[in-house]
C-alpha cells in the first residue's frame, strides 16, 4: 500500500503545483505587457492570446468617412440626408460644384459648424454644419497679396485649416518682425483663435486695438475683427473646427503668377466663385492685377462695388 499511497500524493502535488503556476501566470498578463517577466509568462500569454482578445470589449468603430466622386453624389448624398431643407439655404450646394474635395470634408464635418475667412469680401463668416450663414464680421488682414508662404512676408495663409485653440490675449504684448516688443497691451485684443497652417502656428483671428483698421489690408499676416465681434465668435467655435481662408481676386491674380493654385469658394448661397470672378472682371475693366500697382484703396473700392453689384 505504501507505494500506491506515494503515487497518489505525488500526482496530487504536481496537479496543484500545475494548478498554481496557470493562476500565477494569467494574474500577471497585464504586468508581463509592461514589465519583463520572464520566459514562462511570456509563453503561457503567447500561447493564451486569441482568448484574452475574445474576452476584451471591442471598442465600436467610427464610421467612415464619406467619399464623392462627384459634385452629382454629394448633391445626392445631400438630398437625401433628411437635411435637404437646411443644405439647400447654405453654400455646400455649390461648393460641391466649385471645390469637390472642401465640400466633401465639411458634409464629414463633426462639429456644430465651420468658418471662412472671405478676402475678397473681408469678411469672417461662421456657418452651421449644412454651411447656412449664423453670423458675419467685418474683417482686416495681411498686408501683402496672396497666400503665405514663409514668415514676415505679410500675407495671409489660404486653404483649409483648422482651430487649433482659442486663448485670452488680453495681456498680450505685440513683437515685431525683429523682435522688439510693444510697451501697452490689448493690440491683439481680449481673444486669440489660434489656426493649425502648414506654415505656422503664429496666424490667428483676434481683436484689434484698431478697429479703425476693419476693412482694409493692415495686417501683419492676421486676421482682425472687432473686439466685441471676438467675444461674439469664441462662444460659436471649438479646438479642431474647420475654418477655411478663401482668396480674393487680387489674392488669386498674385497666386497664379507664382505658380499656386488656392481653391476659392463662394459664401454667398448659390453663387459660383466662377460668377463671382466673371463679375471682378468687369469690375476691374483694364486694372492691372499686378501686387505692385494694386493699392489698398483700388482693392477695397472693387470688393465694395462687387458686394453692392451682388
Amino acid at each position: 500500500m505504501k507505494p500506491i499511497l506515494s503515487t497518489m500524493m505525488l500526482f496530487s502535488i504536481l496537479l496543484a503545483f500545475a494548478a498554481g503556476s496557470y493562476a500565477c501566470g494569467s494574474g500577471d498578463a497585464d504586468a508581463g505587457s509592461v514589465h519583463d517577466a520572464g520566459s514562462v509568462h511570456k509563453e503561457h500569454m503567447s500561447q493564451n492570446k486569441p482568448e484574452m482578445e475574445d474576452s476584451v470589449a471591442v471598442e465600436p468603430v467610427e464610421d467612415p468617412e464619406l467619399h464623392f466622386d462627384s459634385a452629382d453624389e454629394a448633391l445626392a448624398y445631400m438630398k437625401e440626408s433628411g437635411h435637404w431643407e437646411e443644405y439647400e439655404k447654405g453654400i455646400l450646394p455649390q461648393m460641391a460644384e466649385d471645390e469637390l474635395d472642401y465640400a466633401t470634408r465639411l458634409i464629414n464635418n463633426d462639429h456644430d459648424g465651420f468658418v471662412v475667412v472671405d478676402k475678397g469680401r473681408m469678411k469672417v463668416i461662421m456657418f452651421d454644419k449644412y454651411g447656412v450663414e449664423e453670423a458675419a464680421f467685418g474683417m482686416a488682414c495681411a498686408k501683402n497679396y496672396g497666400t503665405k508662404h514663409k514668415r514676415s512676408d505679410l500675407r495671409t495663409p489660404e486653404g483649409f485649416f483648422s482651430v487649433k485653440k482659442i486663448q485670452n490675449s488680453t495681456a498680450w504684448h505685440y513683437v515685431d518682425d525683429n523682435g522688439v516688443v510693444s510697451d501697452k497691451t490689448g493690440e491683439y485684443g481680449p481673444r486669440f483663435i489660434r489656426l493649425n497652417t502648414p506654415v505656422t502656428n503664429s496666424i490667428g483671428i483676434h481683436g484689434t486695438c484698431a478697429p479703425w483698421s476693419i476693412g482694409g489690408r493692415r495686417s501683419h499676416g492676421c486676421i482682425r475683427i472687432a473686439n466685441e465681434n471676438i467675444m461674439k465668435l469664441v462662444e460659436m467655435v471649438d479646438s479642431g473646427m474647420p475654418v477655411i481662408v478663401t482668396p480674393g481676386r487680387s489674392d488669386m491674380a498674385v497666386n497664379k503668377k507664382e505658380g499656386y493654385d488656392i481653391p476659392s469658394i463662394s459664401t454667398i448661397p448659390g453663387k459660383s466663385h466662377m460668377v463671382l470672378k466673371e463679375r471682378r472682371e468687369v469690375v476691374r475693366a483694364d486694372v492691372s492685377l499686378s501686387q505692385d500697382t494694386l493699392s489698398d484703396v483700388q482693392a477695397q473700392v472693387e470688393e465694395r462695388t462687387l458686394e453692392a453689384a451682388l
